[in-house]
C-alpha cells in the first residue's frame, strides 16, 4: 500500500483502542470505521476508502465473545443501547466507560450508525483530532498537606451523597496544578465517601485551558485557532471516573479569566480585538475541543456545563438594556471582551454551539450571582425565555454566595421558584455562607446552612427540581495554601467536621 497516495490521515476510533488493534495503523493508515466494501485486497489485507483516504477493513469478530476484552475494554453487562459502530463493533458506555456490545445479544433500542460528520451523536464517542490524555499525578508520592489528618469519622457513618435528594458536589479547589484538591489522597478519599458531584473552582476555565505559544505559532502558520491543554483538569476526571462521581463543566464562557490575548489579532498581546465573525470561529473551536476531549476519554463524567457565566448586569452604565436581559457590557470598569468583540449575541451563539458538540444526554447551564436580586431575576428569567426558544438550555445555576442576614431567605426562595416555573432544572451552584463574625459564629453558621437546606427540600418536595447542589469548597484555611483565612466550609483546617456538617445532615434526614 505504500505506493497509493494521500490525504491527511483522520483518526475515527480512540487511539488506545486503534493501537491495540488496528491492524493498518502500523502502516500508516486508519481503520475504516463505516465501510466494509473492499476496493483493494493486498498480502496486508483488505483495503478500502473512506473519506478520500485508503483504511483498512477489520476482520468481523466472534458473536458471542468480549471481542472488546483485547481491546483492553470490557463487554457491556447492563446495556445494549449502541452509542458507537466502528470497523471493530457496537459500543455502549457502563460506568462512565466504553464498553464492547456482544453482537448476538438482545437488542433493545435501535440506534443509526453514526459518522464522523454527525457532530452531535458522535460527539462522545469520536476521538478524531482529539489529543492524548496528559500524564496523571502519582498521587500516592504526592506530598499530601493533609497527610496527618484524621478523617476517619468522615468516611464512615453519613454520607451527604446518600441522603441528599439531589447530587451533592463540592469545588475543587487550587489555584493552579500544584494545589489542585485532587492532589490529595486524603481529601480524595474523603469527597469519594461524602459527594458524588465536583466542580473545578478555577481549573477548567479559559485562563488554564489555552496554549498561549501554542495559539501564537498556530496563527503564524495561518490557522488562526486556539490551541488547549488539558494537564490541569486531568486527575480531577479521572478520579470521578474511578469513584463513579460526576463533574459539573465549569465554566465555558467567562469574561473572567480568559485571556486577554485570546480575544485579539494573532493572540498577541498588542493586537487588536479581532472581529465578530473570526471571534465567533475561535469561540466555537474552543468549546469543540473542550468538549471533545472530555466526551472522548471521559464519556458521560461531565454531564452538566455551565456555558455562560455571569452574562447578565445590573449595575448603570454597565449592560445593555436593548437585549430585553441587560447584557454585561463592563465588569469593574473593564469591557466585556465577549461583547466587544460580538456583541450580546454572544450568549445565545455559546449555547447553540455547545448544544451542537455536547452529548446528547449533557444538561446546558445559565450560571450567575445574586439571582435572587428582583431585577436580575427578571433579567435572567428572559435569557432563559430566548434560550428555551431554542431548546438550548436545561438549568438555571445559582451560585449562590449568602451572607448571615442577605439575602431575605423568603426572597431566594421565591427566585428558584420563578426560574423553575420556565421548565428548567435547578443547580445550586457555589454555595457559600459567610460566618457573621461573633463569638457564637459557627454554630450560627450551622443554622444559616441548615435553614437553605431545608428550603432546599421543600422546594424539591414540591416539585421544584433541584437537581444538584455544590458547597463551592472543602474545608476551612485550604490545607494546599500558606494562609487561607476562608471560614465558610463545611470542615475545618484539619478535615474536622464543623457544626454546618450536622446541621446539613439534620435538616436533609428530617
Amino acid at each position: 500500500m505504500k505506493y497509493f497516495s494521500l490525504l491527511s490521515i483522520i483518526g475515527v476510533v480512540f487511539t488506545a483502542k486503534v493501537n491495540a488493534a488496528c491492524w493498518s495503523e502500523r502502516l500508516g493508515y486508519r481503520c475504516c470505521s463505516f465501510t466494509n466494501d473492499v476496493i483493494l485486497e493486498d498480502s496486508d489485507g483488505k483495503w478500502g476508502v473512506e473519506n478520500n483516504d485508503w483504511c483498512g477493513i477489520q476482520n468481523n469478530n466472534s458473536s458471542n465473545t468480549c471481542w472488546s476484552s483485547s481491546l483492553g475494554y470490557p463487554c457491556c453487562t447492563n446495556t445494549n443501547e449502541v452509542i458507537y459502530e466502528d470497523s471493530d463493533g457496537k459500543w455502549g458506555i457502563e460506568n462512565n466507560n466504553w464498553c464492547g456490545i456482544i453482537n448476538n445479544a438482545a437488542r433493545t433500542t435501535t440506534t443509526t450508525r453514526t459518522t464522523v460528520t454527525q457532530s452531535q451523536s458522535s460527539a462522545a464517542a469520536t476521538c478524531a483530532n482529539v489529543p492524548n490524555k496528559p500524564s496523571l499525578i502519582d498521587v500516592d508520592s504526592y506530598n499530601d498537606p493533609a497527610k496527618n489528618c484524621n478523617i476517619s469519622d468522615s468516611i464512615s457513618g453519613d454520607s451527604l451523597a446518600k441522603v441528599a435528594p439531589f447530587r451533592m458536589g463540592v469545588g475543587l479547589n487550587g489555584g493552579d496544578k500544584s494545589t489542585s484538591t485532587v492532589n490529595s489522597k486524603k481529601m480524595r478519599e474523603l469527597i469519594a465517601y461524602q459527594f458524588n458531584s465536583v466542580t473545578y473552582s478555577n481549573l477548567m476555565k479559559a485562563e488554564h485551558m489555552l496554549d498561549k505559544s501554542a495559539s501564537q505559532t498556530n496563527a503564524k502558520n495561518g490557522n488562526d485557532m486556539p490551541v488547549l491543554k488539558f494537564d490541569t483538569i486531568i486527575d480531577g476526571l479521572e478520579f470521578c471516573k474511578q469513584n463513579n462521581i460526576h463533574m459539573r463543566g465549569h465554566t465555558l464562557v467567562w469574561h473572567v479569566q480568559t485571556p486577554d490575548w485570546f480575544f485579539r489579532t494573532n493572540f498577541q498581546d498588542s493586537g487588536s480585538y479581532v472581529n465578530s465573525s473570526k471571534m465567533e470561529q475561535r469561540m466555537e473551536s474552543y468549546i469543540k475541543q473542550v468538549l471533545q476531549f472530555v466526551q472522548c476519554h471521559y464519556p458521560g463524567v461531565v454531564d452538566v456545563w455551565d456555558v455562560v457565566n455571569e452574562a447578565v448586569e445590573i449595575d448603570n452604565g454597565s449592560y445593555d438594556s436593548s437585549t430585553g436581559w441587560n447584557t454585561r457590557t463592563r465588569y469593574n470598569n473593564s469591557p466585556n471582551p465577549w461583547y466587544q468583540t460580538m456583541g450580546p449575541d454572544y450568549v445565545i451563539k455559546a449555547f447553540r454551539i455547545a448544544r451542537k458538540y455536547a452529548d446528547k444526554d449533557v444538561k446546558l447551564v445559565y450560571n450567575d450571582y445574586n439571582t435572587f436580586m428582583s431585577q436580575k431575576t427578571n433579567a435572567i428569567c428572559n435569557l432563559v425565555k430566548l434560550l428555551k426558544a431554542e431548546n438550548l438550555i436545561d438549568a438555571v445555576g445559582l451560585q449562590s454566595y449568602l451572607n448571615a442576614d442577605w439575602p431575605n431567605r423568603n426572597d431566594y426562595k421565591s427566585a428558584i421558584q420563578k426560574f423553575s416555573s420556565l421548565g428548567v432544572d435547578i443547580q445550586i451552584t457555589e454555595l457559600t455562607i459567610k460566618t457573621d463574625g461573633s463569638g457564637n459564629k459557627f454554630n450560627n453558621q450551622a443554622t444559616h446552612y441548615q435553614q437553605v437546606f431545608k428550603i432546599y427540600k421543600d422546594l424539591k418536595k414540591s416539585g421544584v427540581n433541584i437537581t444538584s447542589v455544590t458547597v463551592f469548597g472543602l474545608q476551612d484555611g485550604y490545607l494546599f495554601y500558606n494562609s487561607d483565612s476562608t471560614d465558610t466550609r463545611l470542615w475545618d483546617h484539619n478535615l474536622q467536621k464543623k457544626p454546618v456538617y450536622s446541621a446539613i445532615i439534620n435538616a436533609l434526614k428530617s
